[in-house]
């Protein structure tokens, strides 16, 4: 990379999450933002959240392995501004403040925090970056937690978070039906019946993308729509298949196929609940929501 020319106004975004680290870096002289660089590690800091709460030990060493990486490919791409957020593992461990003031001390990067409504809007101004008419609710389905956003007329309405990430629900057992009904009943009057429910999350893009091979269909995963009764039906299936067939016939990796049972139990109880009239794909995430914020502020100070 020695002779590489790199773009001289971008900014990293680096989202630590309960089930990835990821960094992506963007162009900020194209509208809308390049990605330049775009890399995840799947540490699964959150996975015993449910249980311990605390994070995950070995989890916590590779964490630290792939934020000293993206500290020096920061480096090496001239980065000029960093953004480094964490969202419910963080926010919620007992020994998630000694994870940030040891990521600080040895690393040298600063983490911010984001609250469940924060991270709720991020994801909603995400999902609007790419599609400006969003109507429905927006679900971030993410290792510890689950955002829901109300969005339409290119603004975000409602936000709320809820511990019912894909770990969290494992941890559930036998109560994960009634605990997740518990959560989302009382919001189906703010949340249901809508036209679209847009979702978030590798958990649940993995199962789009699986639903588009079984269904024999070829489409770009961002925006594909399908009937939420389909998605519904689909769901099932997949709790159904062995995670060895689910890997050979629909090619996951195998951290998503572990996932795989735990992300379609969720999102069918979650279109059962909620009703909304389509299920869409959006590849979008916290971190566009952290460029839009990002952009929106340099606009002012210009």
């Amino acid at each position: 990379m020695k002779n590489k020319v790199f773009p001289s106004d971008t900014l990293a975004v680096i989202d630590i999450g309960s089930n990835s680290v990821r960094m992506v870096i963007y162009d900020l002289s194209h509208t809308p933002p390049d990605k330049i660089f775009n890399e995840k590690a799947i540490c699964s800091l959150g996975k015993d959240l449910g249980i311990t709460g605390k994070l995950n030990p070995e989890a916590t060493v590779s964490a630290f392995k792939a934020l000293t990486a993206y500290k020096l490919l920061s480096e090496v791409y001239h980065v000029a501004h960093m953004e480094v957020v964490g969202t419910a593992s963080l926010r919620d461990a007992a020994d998630g403040s000694d994870f940030i003031i040891g990521v600080q001390n040895k690393i040298g990067l600063d983490i911010r925090i984001i609250s469940g409504d924060e991270e709720a809007t991020y994801a909603a101004h995400g999902v609007m970056m790419f599609d400006p008419d969003a109507d429905g609710v927006v679900a971030d389905f993410g290792g510890g937690s689950m955002e829901l956003a109300r969005v339409y007329s290119q603004h975000v309405h409602d936000t709320i978070s809820l511990p019912m990430g894909a770990f969290r629900v494992q941890s559930m057992g036998e109560n994960a039906t009634s605990s997740i009904a518990a959560f989302l009943k009382p919001l189906q009057s703010r949340f249901g019946e809508l036209k679209n429910l847009y979702a978030i999350g590798g958990s649940w893009r993995v199962l789009s993308s699986a639903h588009m091979k079984y269904a024999g269909k070829k489409s770009d995963l961002e925006g594909y729509s399908i009937p939420a009764k389909e998605m519904i039906s689909f769901c099932r299936l997949v709790q159904d298949t062995s995670e060895i067939l689910l890997r050979s016939t629909y090619k996951m990796e195998i951290h998503h196929v572990k996932l795989s049972h735990v992300a379609a139990f969720t999102l069918e109880k979650t279109l059962e609940i909620l009703e909304p009239k389509n299920f869409v794909v959006s590849t979008a995430g916290v971190r566009d929501g952290v460029v839009h914020e990002f952009l929106l502020t340099q606009a002012k100070t210009r």
